[in-house]
């Protein structure tokens, strides 16, 4: 009997055996949870800064990029470098095109257009003929405007001038890079024109385009694929002196935007 109840005895006990097992279990589990809740306070702050200068189109000082930290230098693109992915409400509009609320590809999109324009007006003046072309930029894109005299063609002519590699030469290296649509107009003045070859100014127009088009792709330009007449339907000035229809007589190269610059709606 006594070694029965001894037995007994015995195996009421084990449950302490499972007991201490949970314990331990319960133990380990609350250390972990607790050093999982201890943040070092001064390496957050660094990694909040570090994203925070990052997502925001951010370079870290001593750094090229983002990710990298160690103080080398890289090249990159002017447009690229100078942009971020958040734009300022407040920015000052690029030659009348207000960039608030656009998207990144559209504000990255006018600087590359602002650089071509650039690239032109610098080389036009080299080459003392920026008399002849105007360059401007708006919700359409690139405009670049070219007298036809004395660089691209005679009176009553759509022959390129051999001078007109003064003029297409700077602007087919601007702009050839881009990956935007090129179209080319041809404009007259209104005095009539009837000839075998041009029966009126429509047609003048639109032979003068298409060999601007056609020097343009020689030169490389790929994205030149139309070309367009206005005639005389689109004057910039008034026809009524020989300088105001000098200035009505142009070529206009149209580097058209492939993102909208107006702001998403709701």
């Amino acid at each position: 009997m006594a070694r029965k109840k001894k037995h007994e005895e015995h195996a009421d006990e084990r449950w302490l055996i499972t007991y201490a097992d949970v314990l331990t279990l319960l133990f380990v589990l609350f250390m972990v949870m607790f050093s999982m809740s201890v943040v070092n306070q001064g390496k957050f702050d660094k990694l909040k800064e570090s994203l925070s200068k990052s997502f925001s189109g951010g370079i870290m000082e001593g750094s090229s990029s983002p990710i990298d930290q160690g103080g080398a230098d890289a090249a990159a693109s002017p447009a690229a470098d100078n942009m971020s992915m958040a734009i300022d409400a407040n920015i000052t509009p690029a030659f009348g095109v207000n960039l608030a609320n656009s998207s990144p590809e559209a504000a990255l999109e006018s600087e590359q257009l602002k650089e071509a324009k650039k690239a032109i007006d610098k080389a036009t003046k080299q080459a003392h003929v920026s008399s002849s072309v105007r360059t401007s930029i708006d919700e359409r894109g690139l405009t670049i405007r070219l007298r036809t005299e004395p660089f691209l063609f005679a009176s009553g002519s759509a022959a390129l001038d051999p001078h007109a590699q003064l003029l297409l030469a700077p602007v087919s290296k601007a702009v050839r890079g881009l990956v935007n649509p090129v179209v080319v107009e041809g404009h007259t003045d209104s005095d009539p024109i009837r000839t075998a070859q041009f029966p009126d100014n429509w047609f003048l127009g639109a032979s003068r385009a298409c060999a601007v088009r056609q020097a343009l792709a020689s030169r490389g330009v790929s994205r030149a694929r139309q070309c367009v007449t206005r005639g005389d339907s689109q004057p910039v000035a008034n026809n009524d002196t020989a300088e105001h229809k000098a200035q009505n007589r142009r070529v206009e190269i149209l580097v058209l935007r492939i993102n909208d610059t107006r702001p998403s709606t709701p």
